[in-house]
């Protein structure tokens, strides 16, 4: 059976004070006992034993107080010191939990924009507009983008977008070319710009948001659409 021993550690105030304490009391008592006589001091009136107990034991009083008052402030600063590590533990945990919610969501979202793309896919080629791809074809690309790769679709728009880039006229065509392309350009736009910025609400290092915008087939169609909106298409190149 083994002993442990437990390390005593006293603070240097309290320390301090002890021997203070101690060296006033025995300094006290040798005056006491040596100069006044502890006969003489029984005999004098309980008026004037209180008196010199009194003015005996005021600095020990206000020392105490002051070895307080440091004691104290000591505490605060330790309780001010732990609260701010609280605060900042807080703030990883909800970072964390952000985070954890954002790749959550960011699976939801970019299934949404494969299908916004897919039927903007089908209502440039589809039977109302090029006749390139068949309801049943687009029905089992869907099926396919749908089981594994939301971005299926994406990606077909920005080939397309690419074989037609020495053809100005036909890229607006087919991204605000009627009402319905239209529209699935702006929901596509708005869809990413809502998940890119929350992207950027949790990444201050803007490692997330950058391989958003710039590594995802996602990103890239979202450049090439807001170039469209206020670019040349002749120089989509700089961007596919």
């Amino acid at each position: 059976m083994t002993n442990s021993k437990e390390k005593f550690s006293i603070d240097w105030r309290i320390a301090l004070g002890m021997v203070l304490t101690t060296a006033w009391i025995s300094t006290g008592l040798v005056y006491l006992l040596g100069i006044v006589g502890w006969g003489n001091f029984i005999r004098l009136s309980t008026g004037d034993i209180g008196s010199f107990l009194e003015g005996a034991f005021a600095p020990l009083a206000f020392l105490w107080l002051v070895i307080g008052h440091f004691m104290q402030q000591k505490e605060i600063s330790a309780n001010t010191k732990a609260i701010s590590l609280q605060e900042r533990s807080a703030q990883r945990l909800e970072l964390h939990s952000r985070r954890d919610s954002y790749f959550k969501l960011l699976t939801l979202v970019q299934d949404q924009l494969g299908s916004i793309a897919s039927f903007h896919y089908i209502s440039v080629f589809g039977d109302t507009g090029s006749g390139k791809m068949t309801f049943e074809e687009f029905s089992e690309h869907r099926a396919h983008s749908g089981g594994s790769d939301h971005a299926y679709f994406i990606r077909l728009m920005t080939i397309e977008t690419f074989s037609l880039r020495d053809d100005p006229e036909a890229v607006q065509e087919m991204y605000f070319g009627t009402d319905i392309r239209t529209r699935h350009t702006e929901n596509y736009v708005k869809t990413f710009e809502k998940l890119l910025r929350t992207a950027r609400e949790i990444d201050t290092d803007e490692m997330i948001s950058g391989a958003l915008l710039h590594g995802s087939a996602a990103g890239r169609q979202y450049r090439v659409i807001k170039f469209l909106q206020g670019g040349d298409p002749k120089e989509l190149d700089l961007y596919l």
